[in-house]
């Protein structure tokens, strides 16, 4: 069985002194959806990924599933109907050409209840931990461009400071559309007694820009693509091999593929779908008022590391705090 040997670290050194850790910045998941509700005079919303395109969703396992990948509602061939949001990262609703990242969120509805996949188009966090993408997230939604990097060299030091902002700045070309990009969860999750990352990745994989004409010319570009016909992503797992190479509690360390080889699952499909109909209008409507995406959402896999840790109050504040509606969790 691949993947195995690993464990949790509790930052602090135990259970108690991470919680109280998470406790002193947690109030900020509330205070980042205030400030950017008062500064785009609007509802409060999601503290990131704050603009959003919803989609109906797909999933199909793989016929030659590994036996040891065998588990829950992953078994050979097994289909699933759900529903996704692809997303810019940062927290303000800007142009889809402003300086952030992408995210790719879905969810499948299976027979053990549903499965959330909360993904990003780039391997690895700017925060290696729960603490650091807290007060990084507060300085990115109460500063400018100037005053940023300021900030965060103040709060974290020289090194680190730069470090982040080379990470914001460095993300995949602004104008690659939604559906021509790699995307991964950044953190693990335990399958069985094994640790995996999973990470999904477009077929054809040949990168496609588009014409940056507007401010949402990614959404418009989507609705023309799904006009046309479907899109879709393989979805694969790496398998935990070490502390060093594949770290369960730093989510700012990639998992490369040299050490930590793709084992395929299946396929996400984005179907055919007119996202002007009345139909998909509702499923948006509902998926940005009351959804709730969060790593938690589950039952046969259980998200690790400190940075999920946190997710589990930071995610249920932010639904709470505009409304929305987090799953009841079964574990």
């Amino acid at each position: 069985m691949p993947g195995t040997g690993w464990k949790e670290i509790y930052m602090g050194g135990s259970p108690e002194a991470e919680k109280k850790l998470f406790d002193e910045v947690m109030t900020k998941v509330q205070e980042i959806q205030g400030a950017v509700a008062a500064r785009q005079r609007a509802a409060i919303r999601r503290g990131f990924h704050n603009k959003g395109t919803p989609v109906r969703v797909a999933f199909r396992a793989a016929d030659d599933l590994p036996d040891y990948l065998q588990v829950g509602f992953l078994h050979p061939g097994a289909e699933y109907e759900g529903f996704g949001r692809f997303s810019r990262s940062q927290s303000m609703c800007r142009a889809d050409r402003s300086l952030d990242q992408r995210g790719f969120a879905f969810r499948i509805l299976t027979d053990d209840g549903p499965q959330d996949f909360l993904l990003s188009n780039t391997p690895v966090s700017f925060a290696e931990d729960p603490v650091t993408f807290l007060k990084g997230g507060e300085i990115f939604v109460k500063s400018n461009k100037v005053t940023t990097p300021i900030r965060l060299i103040r709060t974290f030091g020289l090194k680190k400071g730069l470090r982040i902002v080379k990470d914001i700045v460095g993300s995949p070309d602004r104008a690659l559309s939604f559906t021509c990009q790699q995307y991964w969860t950044r953190v693990p999750f335990q399958i069985g007694p094994a640790a995996v990352s999973f990470t999904v990745v477009p077929v054809p994989d040949e990168p496609a820009k588009v014409s940056a004409k507007g401010p949402d010319f990614l959404t418009e570009h989507l609705k023309e693509q799904l006009r046309q016909g479907p899109r879709t992503f393989t979805l694969y797992a790496q398998f935990f091999v070490s502390e060093e190479k594949t770290p369960i509690e730093n989510s700012n360390r990639e998992w490369k593929e040299a050490d930590a080889p793709l084992v395929r699952i299946g396929e996400v499909v984005i179907p055919q779908q007119d996202l002007d109909a009345q139909e998909a209008r509702a499923l948006a409507e509902r998926i940005e008022g009351t959804d709730a995406f969060s790593p938690w959402n589950t039952k046969h896999l259980q998200p690790l590391g400190g940075m999920n840790r946190a997710r589990k109050e930071a995610y249920d504040r932010s639904a709470q705090s505009r409304g929305g509606c987090p799953l009841q969790r079964t574990q």
